[in-house]
């Protein structure tokens, strides 16, 4: 749920946004798979504002919840403490919700400054929604070659899912700071990516090379299922087993209507069988970070 949604302005939009959310979370039960839903401060304060709490509800009904942080792309250098207030002030909102213990976790705030240490002095234990601009906290020589420099990443790289490489993407990982995606000894906080891009941008590409392809006609397709679960496969074919891997696929809210049913229901169907298979764990992105602290302990 995005920084730039009206829901606490605008009482209409949040009960369509409600209306979707239960249709995707109606869905997924089906098939016994899972979300996470992840807010920025506009639907957080729409929930308690329009007096319905519709992120306690996906908890309570097992999905995952998490906070958004749609900031830092545009802020300038500041002390990590100064920063952590951007983190603290959306997870206050999110943990009035749903509670401290149940979000652990925050999508996104890259950018110059330390985004690892200011998520962890806020209280968040794992990041995901990890893209391009989470490399403006890096020297040149940590990112992933000398063409990503801060411009390119302003004006191309910024939402290019990250790491940039898929066999480095898919593991969560400790680090102590953000400046490099480097495992570290002491970390302070839970590297979570995975990103495999927007479903309906599957058959162009995963990451972002999907969604520029498609956009702004970003069609949900069966064709994009097909993709996403030959994609899932050869994943698994070539995947770390000593690790815990991980994928994640992004639907937004606005797809959970009726007209996209059988594509949805195509969707939850074939995941089901990958799940069958063996193939994949549906889980939320807390139950990721609690089993790579599991496994690593």
């Amino acid at each position: 749920m995005e920084g730039n949604f009206t829901d606490d302005r605008d009482q209409a939009v949040f009960l369509r946004h409600v209306e979707e959310l239960r249709y995707g979370m109606d869905l997924a039960e089906e098939y016994n798979a899972l979300l996470t839903i992840e807010s920025e401060k506009p639907f957080a304060r729409a929930n308690t504002i329009w007096n319905l709490n519709i992120m306690a509800e996906a908890r309570d009904r097992g999905f995952g919840v998490g906070t958004h942080c749609d900031f830092g792309f545009q802020s300038e250098l500041m002390p990590v403490e100064q920063y952590a207030q951007f983190f603290a002030e959306n997870k206050a909102l999110v943990d009035a919700l749903v509670g401290a213990e149940n979000n652990l976790g925050c999508s996104g705030g890259g950018g110059v400054n330390d985004w690892a240490q200011a998520a962890s002095m806020a209280g968040f234990k794992y990041l995901d929604g990890i893209v391009g601009m989470h490399y403006l906290s890096m020297p040149l020589e940590n990112r992933p070659d000398s063409t990503w420099t801060d411009d390119y990443i302003r004006t191309v790289g910024y939402h290019d899912s990250a790491p940039v490489d898929l066999y480095q993407r898919i593991y969560p990982f400790g680090v102590a700071n953000a400046q490099d995606f480097a495992a570290d000894e002491n970390p302070v906080i839970v590297v979570s990516p995975g990103a495999l891009g927007i479903l309906s941008g599957m058959t162009e590409g995963i990451g972002e090379v999907g969604y520029e392809q498609c956009h702004p006609e970003c069609v949900l397709t069966n064709a994009d299922v097909d993709a996403l679960a030959a994609k899932i496969r050869e994943i698994d074919l070539n995947r770390d087993r000593s690790r815990i891997a991980k994928v994640i696929v992004y639907i937004p809210a606005n797809f959970y209507v009726p007209e996209n049913e059988a594509v949805l229901r195509y969707f939850f169907e074939q995941t089901q069988i990958l799940q069958e298979q063996g193939i994949i764990t549906w889980a939320t992105q807390k139950h990721v970070y609690e089993a790579y602290i599991a496994w690593n302990q």
